[in-house]
């Protein structure tokens, strides 16, 4: 039995030799060449743009370290899309360099004549575009003619409106669009009685109402017309700073806001009034300043209602990156943006990413439209400029943003030092 057992044994060790029971042979596997995190990313976002949303839809994406100005991605960076509501970092920018953080609106209160308690002819009251007018701003004037020991009015109530002008609607709005029926003298919050009045005339009226209360007798009706040059001021009601004001506007995308700003930014620095056609001509220029002669586009109102609005993720970062490298203008730009997850129009997205109250960044949708561009700073704590432009897409934006929520955090997540963290 001994002697069997080892004759078979080598028999084995024979065949085997000659391989009829050969093994399979362990495969030797050849050395991955590593992949440098920053092709990591770019073959990320290509990844992500694979998706079948852009079988029919459209993206511009394009993404800039701020502070060298070294391109990260680029994809589709000429193609015109419409902005949606990013073109408000395009107003806010212009009104911070042009009108500066400090810039408040006024809204006065003049009369003809002041004789001991009367006010010998007319009580003026004219807008200059404050956004943010409140009913009790109105009443606090009132208080200021009551604490003078007025008594009567002998002549009208005049609202001046006349600081802008009288176009109500803006161009390529659609007619479905919400109506925001724009005044230099507005309380959004209060319509006018009738069709054919006005938003000052409201105004008007509630100040008439606020001094009849008051015990002040008003003589006379509220009509439009402007204050004479001989008018005397007797009280001033200002606004928030422009800085606290542009937070307003950007972190839950206030259309009423950006149009107000827009149709200013003309008034103050081509002249009363202030119209599109003004506040497009500064914004234009502003562009021509930062980036030379700047790539096709238009831009034709303020919060990017407008189907008339067209431009690039090109020109996004570049308005981006001037804004980063502003020491005087940045603070106030970067504050007034959306912060993923934590507030304004990006509040409950990226919600438990890397982005997470980290990015911030102006939101932008209209029908078929949906657009992301701000800032974020990755795992080595740099800061990349973006924008995201999707468009022609059919129904809700759900997805796209999805898109932009994973780009957003492939970027807040990227280290040029170490892999991905994933």
């Amino acid at each position: 039995m001994k002697t069997s057992a080892i004759f078979l044994f080598c028999v084995t060790l024979l065949l085997s030799g000659c391989g009829i029971f050969a093994t399979t042979p362990v495969e030797t596997q050849l050395p991955t060449v590593p992949v440098a995190p920053l092709e990591k990313l770019q073959a990320d976002i290509d990844a992500a743009l694979q998706d079948a949303l852009f079988t029919a839809a459209s993206i511009g994406i394009k993404i800039v370290a701020a502070e060298t100005g070294e391109v990260i991605y680029g994809k589709n960076i000429d193609k015109l899309h419409h902005p949606a509501s990013t073109m408000k970092l395009i107003t806010a920018a212009t009104a911070l360099a042009k009108l500066g953080a400090d810039y408040r609106f006024e809204t006065t209160l003049s009369v003809d004549a002041l004789v001991d308690t009367q006010v010998v002819g007319n009580l003026y009251l004219k807008g200059r575009a404050d956004p943010g007018l409140k009913p009790r701003d109105v009443v606090k004037l009132a208080d200021a003619l009551f604490q003078a020991g007025v008594k009567s009015i002998q002549g009208d109530i005049v609202v001046d409106e006349t600081y802008l002008d009288f176009v109500r609607e803006g161009p390529g709005w659609m007619w479905d669009d919400k109506p925001l029926q724009l005044s230099a003298l507005a309380i959004r919050e209060i319509e006018p009685n009738t069709a054919a009045a006005s938003r000052a005339v409201a105004c008007g009226n509630l100040l008439k109402s606020v001094l009849t209360q008051k015990g002040i007798a008003v003589s006379g009706k509220v009509d439009h017309g402007t204050v004479p040059p001989t008018a005397r001021a007797v009280a001033m009601h200002t606004s928030l700073p422009l800085a606290d004001i542009l937070r307003l506007m950007n972190k839950p995308s206030d259309n009423w806001i950006a149009e107000l700003l827009f149709k200013t930014i003309g008034a103050e620095v081509k002249g009363e009034p202030g119209t599109w056609q003004k506040g497009r001509q500064v914004i234009n220029e502003f562009l021509a300043e930062i980036s030379g002669e700047t790539a096709s586009h238009r831009l034709v109102d303020g919060c990017g209602l407008s189907r008339y609005n067209l431009l690039n993720a090109e020109l996004l970062t570049d308005l981006l990156v001037y804004m980063y490298g502003n020491f005087e203008l940045m603070p106030e730009y970067l504050a007034s943006l959306p912060i993923a997850g934590v507030d304004g129009t990006l509040k409950n997205r990226m919600k438990g990413m890397y982005a997470e109250k980290v990015l911030r960044a102006k939101t932008g949708t209209l029908s078929g439209v949906s657009a992301l561009a701000g800032y974020t700073v990755t795992a080595d704590g740099e800061v990349f400029a973006f924008g995201i432009l999707i468009s022609h897409y059919v129904g809700s934006a759900a997805h796209a943003r999805e898109i932009q929520d994973k780009i957003g955090n492939y970027l807040t997540g990227f280290s040029r030092y170490f892999a991905d963290k994933d």
